[in-house]
């Protein structure tokens, strides 16, 4: 079974019309003696390259020497898409690359080209949707057969070796005999692949209601029992959580909040969650969520960490923040390097199996245990009945989900004991830009919501790496960073996780060297992949591979431009300017279309236009175009909450009471759910009286660092909302009133 990932696009696009000669004869002359160390790849910035330099395939990179190859000698390229953590892509290597026949026929009928997707994933999302469109399915490896000008004429996932072996025969017979109609076939395709990925849909106004809608949509397409979407292989899908929690805050749809609480629930409690060291797998395999393939990526600690937090603050769940911390706890353990900056992946794989590391026979429990504690353990867990974990336990919580079984806490630690000799999966220690900047996000994020500074100094010392080390004076942002050395130009996503990341280290520390750093990111992303016409982004500066295409679909993370839209979005509202309000207008008009018709897919930039049309969301949020900090901060006994407000130099808001009957009060409502909620009493600081330019007549200010407190005579608990109104002025002009809307959920005392 191949590395799935999830397909969501309207598959039936195209009318792809392509036949394949494939047959089953192998080549009969052997391929003899091992390779020697291949230094294109022993060389390379990717962990996954150099992990194929022994390979009997004489793999080149992705470049120009590959494709001088391929152009002088008039052969096809056979491009394989993988990387460290994919478990399927270690079945190839050892079954197909280094098996002596196939490897002779890939170097002698083929220019072999190996690609870490990690590194170049606009390049290996545009070949994806390729394979996708022929097999009606996508994953790693990807293996696509190109002509010399980077034009694709076929693609595959994983098929064992005897089936792979006719595929090549098929291709190469195919290559030789019948080479123009194979050549127009492979024009064909591009032509009609670049003009689908780089479509323009008419721009749909996207209003309060048809967010809710589509968010209405999505929750009914959730599993009933398990969540997520559909029955499997199960993935998060963390955009569309995340938008979904949006909307459910915006509208109070408890349905709507109810499938992201049934898909948040079964993810910490089943085995998709490592119970011992925290984190999760990439994806399960079963509707349960039980059985997952085994590899740790960072992106998905980052974006899922996202999640679980803003489902904490919408909830008040000591369970979400619990699962929150232990992810980035596992990150901090396993996935930092000492210079800061965060590792790419735990691999699925160790002692020549997937999940070794991670799963549990019955004896093996009983000798980690006893008999009592390892029945005990039997019963809580269950063993897998079929596939390839028959007879084996997954550790998960199902069974007791939502009880204190002190009984566990023993077993998990002594399991944790027991697991700690065994033979950890490899980790890939390449430092990637824009997982770093999803992480640093969640760090900052964690930082601000469960106010620990362990997250906020992780989160700044990974941004400093990546400033100091990954970003050269001239502007340019490196995409992968290895051993000393940085690769790889920055694709669009880069700069804009990155930017965004920064945005919140500020929010974080209130330091203003991040946000200037977020713009100098956002002003080189838009001179680089801004398409000033239709204002949307291309994925890279230049083509990648047959055609420069624009990622507007998200998959497991959120698609470039709704990355690039969402720091865009944040940074408007942190320091905006004229000229940024007008572009984000011109790239939701350009994005719209698209992601209202497909929300599965378009949800990050759904969230991202919500955000801008119709206000803001979290406990920090912004008013004055960046010139008014305004911070939620709940007091630890639940009877008081406090808006801390920072007001720049030269800028002021008016006082509660301001003398003047035109001028608009800073006032605090609170409202809640819970009887204790409408019993607050607000009290307001004390107001600078003075002379400005526009008025001869004393004012009453509010400068500087204030504090607005709200009081209740019994602890809250549950959702609260904190309605701020305010007017932002300085010596010379007043801005138009707004109105923040700050809301959290006060848990229960734990």
């Amino acid at each position: 079974m191949p590395h799935f990932r999830p397909v969501f696009r309207p598959v039936a696009i195209l009318a792809v019309v392509f036949a394949m000669f494939i047959h089953s004869a192998v080549a009969n002359a052997k391929f003899v003696g091992k390779a020697d160390d291949n230094p294109r790849m022993a060389e390379s910035s990717s962990p996954y390259l150099r992990s194929h330099s022994n390979d009997l395939v004489r793999w080149y990179d992705w470049g120009e020497e590959a494709f001088r190859q391929a152009r002088e000698n008039k052969l096809p390229l056979f491009v394989s898409f993988g990387y460290t953590a994919c478990h399927w892509c270690h079945v190839m290597q050892e079954k197909h690359f280094n098996d002596e026949a196939i490897a002779k026929t890939i170097n002698e009928k083929f220019v072999p080209v190996l690609v870490d997707r990690e590194q170049r994933t606009a390049l290996d999302d545009t070949y994806m949707l390729v394979t996708e469109l022929l097999t009606q399915r996508g994953g790693w490896p990807n293996n696509m057969f190109l002509t010399p000008d980077l034009k694709p004429f076929y693609g595959t996932g994983y098929i064992p070796p005897e089936d792979f072996a006719g595929l090549l025969k098929g291709v190469t017979d195919s290559w030789a005999q019948e080479n123009p109609a194979v050549v127009a076939e492979s024009e064909r395709l591009a032509t009609l692949l670049e003009g689908y990925l780089n479509r323009q849909q008419e721009a749909q106004t996207l209003t309060p209601a048809l967010m809710a809608t589509a968010a209405k949509t999505l929750s009914g397409q959730f599993d009933a029992f398990a969540g997520g979407l559909g029955d499997g292989p199960k993935f998060f899908r963390p955009t569309v959580l995340a938008f979904m929690l949006q909307q459910a805050e915006r509208t109070g749809d408890a349905e709507v909040l109810d499938a992201v609480e049934r898909t948040l629930q079964s993810g910490l409690n089943g085995g998709i969650h490592d119970h011992i060291e925290g984190g999760f797998h990439r994806y399960a395999i079963d509707p349960g969520w039980r059985v997952p393939h085994f590899e740790k990526m960072l992106n998905d600690q980052a974006l899922n960490t996202e999640v679980y937090l803003t489902a904490y603050r919408l909830t008040g769940k000591h369970e979400y923040a619990a699962t929150a911390r232990k992810t980035l706890d596992y990150v901090l353990a396993d996935l930092t390097s000492p210079q800061g900056g965060f590792y790419t992946a735990r691999d699925a794989d160790s002692e020549g199996e997937e999940g070794t590391y991670y799963v549990w026979t019955p004896e093996q429990l009983e000798s980690a245990l006893g008999k009592q504690d390892a029945e005990f353990a039997l019963e809580t867990f269950g063993l897998i009945a079929d596939g390839d974990m028959a007879g084996k336990v997954i550790l998960n919580l199902d069974s007791v989900r939502g009880q204190s079984v002190p009984r566990l806490d023993r077993v998990f630690a002594r399991l944790a004991e027991v697991r700690k000799p065994r033979q950890k999966p490899v980790r890939d220690e390449k430092i990637l830009a824009n997982w770093n900047g999803m992480m640093i996000a969640s760090m900052a994020q964690a930082a601000i919501l469960l106010d620990d500074v362990t997250y906020r100094d992780a989160a700044i010392k990974a941004g400093e790496f990546i400033w100091t080390t990954m970003h050269d004076d001239d502007g340019v942002l490196h995409r992968s960073h290895f051993e000393g050395i940085n690769d790889v130009e920055g694709e669009l996503d880069d700069y804009a996780q990155m930017a965004r990341g920064y945005l919140f280290i500020h929010d974080a520390t209130g330091d203003k060297m991040w946000l200037d750093r977020a713009k100098a990111l956002l002003t080189q992303m838009r001179k680089n992949f801004q398409d000033s016409e239709t204002g949307d982004f291309f994925g890279t500066r230049e083509a990648a591979g047959f055609a420069r295409t624009k990622p507007r679909s998200d998959v497991d993370q959120p698609s470039g431009n709704g990355a690039a839209l969402d720091a865009m979005v944040r940074f408007g509202q942190r320091a905006g300017t004229p000229d940024m309000h007008r572009a984000t207008e011109q790239t939701i008009a350009s994005l719209s279309g698209i992601a209202a018709g497909t929300p599965t897919s378009g949800a990050s930039i759904l969230s991202a236009s919500d955000s801008f049309l119709h206000g803001q969301t979290g406990v920090v949020q912004f008013a004055g175009n960046g010139v008014v900090t305004a911070r939620l901060v709940p007091a630890e006994d639940r009877k008081s909450l406090v808006i801390r407000l920072q007001v720049a130099d030269g800028w002021h808001v008016n006082s509660h009471a301001p003398l003047e009957d035109y001028l608009v009060a800073t006032k605090l409502d609170i409202s809640g759910t819970g009887e204790a909620a409408k019993t607050a009493s607000v009290s307001y600081p004390q107001p600078e009286t003075k002379k400005l330019a526009f008025n001869d007549k004393p004012m009453a200010l509010l400068e500087n660092q204030v504090e607005i407190t709200a009081r209740f005579e019994k602890p809250v608990t549950g959702p609260v909302e904190a309605r701020l109104q305010v007017q932002t002025c300085s010596d010379e002009i007043c801005l138009l009133p707004e109105t923040l809307q700050l809301r959290v959920a006060l848990p229960p005392a734990s």
